[in-house]
């Protein structure tokens, strides 16, 4: 067996026990509101992901939760609410459903096992020292926990009669899968480069939708959750439901964009260059 292989499984094994933490505290944690419900059994499984992390000494562990926990969401949805469900929910519940494990598949094929580690989690390790433990459960693992729980924030409202305006629906549908597409074609375009013959460090990957925008992965990204709440307000969502959609656009322009920015024009020689004529994030299509 590789070493990859018996990598996944053990994170497999890992990511069903946080489910059932998750299972077990919607069951025997029970309020008056089900979204308040449902977040902390959001908050129980990410302390299980915490744990785990300790364990394996890699906050890489977190890595995959991110595409996971909204699908987790849609099961039990599914499950406890079938009854109540129409052609709308399925709309919206598939969306999100092949978003999920799109990114989620995504994220395996590339994942090399736990000798590896984000290089930003590295980072923050290094300039956080003794503090690291706090850093690492607040701003690894909570913080995007809360970012993902608001932006299905919308989705609960949709749990209710149907939709005040049945288009927007569609709509929102439609953005989503715009972003997933581009999620896609970036993710495997960037796959594919990584498998090149002879590769160099100073390489960049500057054909096709890359040679287009120079962060496709982080414009689906951005669609993806634009659509979602474009769903949830279909259903009468209050606009503050926005706050994940927003909250997604700000860390990448002014977290992940300017890391990633950084570390390309240290790495790669030609990087002024490409920035200079591929744009940030809206495609040049001429």
């Amino acid at each position: 067996m590789s070493v990859k292989k018996k990598a996944l499984q053990e994170i497999t094994l890992m990511y069903l026990i946080i489910a059932l933490s998750g299972v077990f505290s919607y069951k025997f944690i029970q309020t008056d509101d089900v979204i308040l419900d449902f977040l902390i059994a959001d908050l129980v499984m990410t302390v299980v992901t915490f744990i785990f992390s300790l364990i394996k000494k890699n906050s890489s562990v977190y890595d995959a939760y991110w595409s996971v926990i909204p699908f987790y969401f849609i099961a039990v949805f599914v499950v406890e609410l079938y009854q109540f469900l129409d052609f709308y929910h399925y709309v919206i519940f598939f969306v999100i459903s092949l978003w999920s494990w799109r990114l989620t598949l995504s994220w395996a094929r590339g994942w090399p096992g736990f000798h590896h580690e984000d290089f930003r989690y590295v980072d923050l390790a290094k300039q956080t020292g003794a503090f690291y433990p706090a850093v690492n459960f607040l701003g690894i693992h909570l913080f995007p926990t809360l970012m993902v729980f608001a932006c299905m924030w919308p989705v609960f409202y949709t749990l209710g009669p149907g939709p005040k305006y049945d288009w927007l629906v569609f709509l929102g549908a439609f953005v989503s899968l715009l972003g997933i597409y581009f999620e896609y074609s970036a993710d495997n375009e960037l796959a594919n480069f990584r498998k090149r013959p002879n590769p160099k460090v100073e390489d960049i990957l500057d054909t096709g939708i890359w040679g287009r925008s120079r962060n496709p992965n982080y414009l689906g990204e951005m669609l993806f959750w634009l659509g979602v709440f474009l769903c949830g307000f279909a259903y009468n969502a209050p606009w503050y439901t926005g706050v994940g959609f927003v909250s997604i656009v700000l860390m990448f322009f002014f977290i992940s964009i300017p890391m990633k920015d950084k570390r390309m024009a240290e790495r790669r020689k030609g990087y002024e260059k490409y920035k200079k004529r591929v744009p940030l994030i809206i495609p040049k299509f001429f």
